[in-house]
């Protein structure tokens, strides 16, 4: 143990009652873990526990610790009980959201970045911008609209910009995608653009121009957002603005780019924390990745796949997949917690019934190989 960590009667107390699932996840410190965890199981009490536990048994100091979850109130949830445990050596423990992470780590190589002069944009500042971009449009534009209210679309502009941030997904790569899809429907490949028998005057296998032409003409309009977003963006460069999502992809930019600066980052952090895993989206899963780019990292996700709640703003419970996936052949190990400290039992039997329903849980996607169950039931 780090000589100058002093651990606490309060963490003794606590690992001390932790449930067979949850012990097995705490001292479970070395290569990929991930722990499946539904409501009410102890998830920050776990992760703190981990942490506390990898102070305990190594040699590694808190600042070789990096806990990244995806509120506010979850890192100072996080902080809390650190401090309890360990004290104020838990100060030393870098826990963040993903994008304050990002944001400290811009700050502090204000050299590699080159954004001295650059502003974080407000949401006003945004819509204003987004503005500017819309009366420049040619009246021959798919968005141009001159009658009635021209600014109608600007939140919908602005929250396409944030997915596609968020996915990192670029203007080109759509249009591809839109080109190839397109190109597949008229050459009769896509079933529901071909009469499938004969109508009238239309014979089985012809195509429904009709409805070729009103896939084209919406595809038009995405295609017109797209040059919208665009030009916003590059409006952002000259204003020397940024936005949320900018942060995230600015920091994976960098390490791939400079990847002598990715591997200080390795040599830092010997332990990543994650949770609320089920609620990422692509952007910090690239860089989760990107962290954990070596052999048989010391990373943990936690997050229940049957409550991904913001998957309205980019999260998928496919990162959960793509992570088994990734880490299988690396020793990846899975532990599911199971014991609800909230809830009775007629609730949870109520709640097993209707998430098994669901057919797109990641427990299903492990079964086979993992022998995995995860009925919860009430702690006595």
């Amino acid at each position: 143990m780090n000589p100058k960590i002093s651990i606490s009667p309060a963490y003794r107390t606590a690992y001390q009652r932790l449930n067979p699932q949850q012990k097995k996840a705490v001292d479970t410190i070395h290569g990929p873990l991930m722990v499946i965890a539904g409501p009410g199981t102890g998830k920050t009490q776990l992760l703190a526990l981990r942490i506390g536990r990898i102070l305990e048994t190594t040699d590694y100091g808190p600042e070789n610790i990096l806990c990244l979850t995806f509120t506010n109130a979850g890192v100072e949830a996080m902080q809390e009980r650190l401090q309890s445990f360990i004290g104020m050596e838990a100060r030393k423990i870098d826990v963040y959201t993903f994008h304050a992470f990002c944001n400290e780590f811009i700050q502090n190589h204000p050299d590699d970045f080159n954004m001295l002069e650059w502003q974080p944009l407000s949401e006003l500042e945004a819509c204003e911008l987004m503005e500017e971009v819309i009366k420049g449009l040619d009246p021959n534009h798919t968005l141009y609209r001159g009658k009635g209210d021209q600014f109608y679309n600007v939140k919908d502009l602005l929250g396409l910009n944030k997915i596609m941030k968020k996915e990192r997904l670029t203007g080109d790569q759509i249009r591809q995608e839109i080109n190839d899809y397109m190109s597949r429907v008229k050459n009769g490949e896509v079933a529901e653009f071909v009469y499938q028998r004969k109508t009238g005057t239309n014979q089985k296998g012809a195509l429904k121009q009709d409805k070729i032409q009103e896939e084209e003409d919406k595809f038009k309009r995405t295609l017109g957002a797209i040059d919208v977003i665009e030009k916003y963006n590059e409006l952002l460069k000259q204003r020397k603005r940024y936005d949320y999502e900018d942060m995230i992809n600015w920091v994976i930019d960098l390490f791939k780019e400079k990847p002598w600066i990715l591997q200080d980052c390795w040599e830092r952090y010997q332990f990543i924390l994650v949770d609320e895993y089920q609620d990422t989206n692509g952007s910090q899963n690239e860089l989760l990745y990107l962290l954990t780019d070596y052999d048989q990292p010391n990373v943990m996700v936690v997050g229940d796949d049957d409550q991904a709640i913001y998957r309205f703003q980019g999260a998928n419970v496919e990162n959960m997949k793509a992570f088994a996936d990734r880490f299988r052949d690396q020793g990846l190990k899975v532990v599911v917690l199971k014991e609800n400290y909230r809830s009775t039992q007629d609730i949870l039997d109520a709640a097993n019934r209707l998430i098994n329903n669901n057919q797109d849980r990641l427990i299903q996607y492990l079964q086979h190989e993992f022998h995995l169950s995860k009925q919860l039931f009430a702690h006595q």
